[in-house]
């Protein structure tokens, strides 16, 4: 009698701690290893695959996924019998693709998981094994937001009806041809392209795939202009204008990105070498320009304000969940930040040492057990019993064990909030801090922005 898998139960030497997920082939865990003493995810083969394929087709899958050793790529540590059950073990991931929102907010990001899992299909493609079921939920993320492609071993067991169409008329990730039972290289480089599309333009084009898709606007203003050729021919229905496997792709890709590097270099050393440019005579400042100039002079320093929304470019800081001149919650931080680490959910600097994110409390990740560190920036102490960690300045949370900041922080020149009584200057649209619109602010602007543009 197959044995039953439950939360909390043991598969072998394996703890089953949470179901990651289910598929039409397999079901994955989060498991401990009780011997080794480490977190791993666990995939275990449904009955139904074995029962429809035996026991000597699914260990071959396995073994060739095995073989299958590249840095880009989930390998499987382990894959074996337990009992009724065929289990292959992979390193655990912090978060797959479909649940990492920051992929979506940073085209930068967006590159770079294409980059990876282009050089990890690549190196598959060259050992002649096609993968069938590339998607954001086959794409996981590790430390340093490094990107590889997994589930390989079980994508060709899956049953019919969950590898061509994922819901009526619509081809979800899968490539045309393959829907219809036609799989080769060129379909795994579609399926790739197709979920890179979708990060840049924030939609899923389907049938007929005819230019533009839906989102192009989107698509083109995000995605560097040297990639978008490599994408689009990838996304051709022609199989014949198509690159023909993952490795051409990739070559393709790496010299876009290379061209890309060197273009926005030459871009920042003419703007550093090269002449201001001279102002058009009758032509008045933008006065939200004005106003963000007098804003960094006044409070900049002391808010810590040394960053730009990516929406308006008004000077933000990450303490920061509003942005106050435009309302934007979407500030992404991944790539600037000063901090070593990043939290998963708001996308702010963390220390190691930090057992929560003091900005949202929802970062899922665990202190590095060291005590938390009294830095400049460090203002007031924790005084939950038993904690006593050092609270940084304009934190929300306590870093050690999540307790909201009671007291509002001040700065001197600064009104509180009607709201939340933090400081919020008079020219701010919106409260930095809890979002709160500033309606006089609104006006005040509106009427600015009209007469320096000339208008009555």
């Amino acid at each position: 009698m197959t044995q039953s898998l439950r939360v909390g139960g043991r598969l072998g030497k394996y703890r089953l701690e949470r179901k990651l997920g289910e598929g039409g082939s397999a079901v994955v865990w989060r498991a401990r290893d009780t011997v080794e003493g480490r977190r791993v995810a666990i995939k275990v083969v449904n009955d139904s695959v074995i029962a429809d394929w035996g026991r000597a087709a699914v260990e071959g899958e396995a073994r060739v996924a095995a073989q299958l050793d590249h840095p880009r790529i989930a390998g499987i540590r382990n894959a074996d019998w337990i009992g009724d059950h065929f289990v292959m073990v992979t390193d655990l991931a912090r978060t797959s693709l479909d649940e990492y929102p920051g992929a979506r907010r940073s085209p930068d990001l967006a590159l770079s998981i294409l980059a990876d899992v282009a050089e990890g299909l690549a190196y598959a493609h060259e050992r002649g094994l096609l993968h069938r079921d590339i998607k954001p939920a086959n794409i996981f993320l590790y430390e340093g937001r490094r990107a590889k492609l997994g589930d390989f071993g079980t994508a060709r067991l899956a049953p019919a009806a969950t590898r061509v169409l994922t819901e009526v008329g619509t081809f979800g990730y899968i490539a045309p041809e393959q829907a219809y039972g036609r799989a080769r290289f060129a379909s795994d480089v579609f399926s790739l392209a197709l979920t890179a599309y979708e990060l840049w333009a924030g939609a899923l084009p389907g049938w007929p795939f005819e230019w533009p898709f839906e989102g192009a606007q989107r698509f083109v203003a995000r995605c560097p202009v040297r990639v978008q050729p490599v994408i689009r021919r990838a996304l051709t229905l022609d199989l014949r204008k198509r690159w023909s496997d993952a490795v051409e792709f990739h070559e393709a890709l790496t010299k876009a990105i290379e061209s890309t590097a060197s273009d926005r270099a030459k871009s920042k050393k003419k703007n550093r070498s090269g002449a201001r440019a001279p102002r058009k005579t009758g032509t008045p400042p933008d006065p939200f320009v004005l106003e963000i100039e007098w804003f960094r002079k006044r409070f900049g320093r002391a808010l810590d304000a040394t960053y730009a929304c990516h929406a308006c470019e008004g000077p933000v800081s990450e303490s920061m969940t509003h942005c106050p001149w435009c309302g934007t919650t979407r500030n992404s931080f991944v790539h600037v930040t000063r901090f070593p680490l990043v939290c998963p959910s708001c996308e702010r600097g963390v220390r190691p040492e930090w057992k929560a994110c003091p900005t949202c409390s929802r970062g899922r990740f665990e202190g590095n057990g060291k005590a938390i560190p009294i830095s400049r920036q460090s203002e007031r102490t924790c005084r939950r019993p038993g904690c006593g960690a050092p609270i940084d300045r304009f934190m929300r949370y306590c870093p050690g064990c999540k307790q909201k900041v009671a007291r509002p922080w001040k700065v001197e020149g600064l009104d509180p909030c009607e709201r939340c009584r933090w400081p919020m200057a008079s020219r701010w649209r919106f409260c930095a801090w809890c979002g709160k619109k500033n309606s006089a602010a609104m006006d005040v602007s509106i009427g600015r922005r009209r007469r320096g543009r000339g208008h009555a």
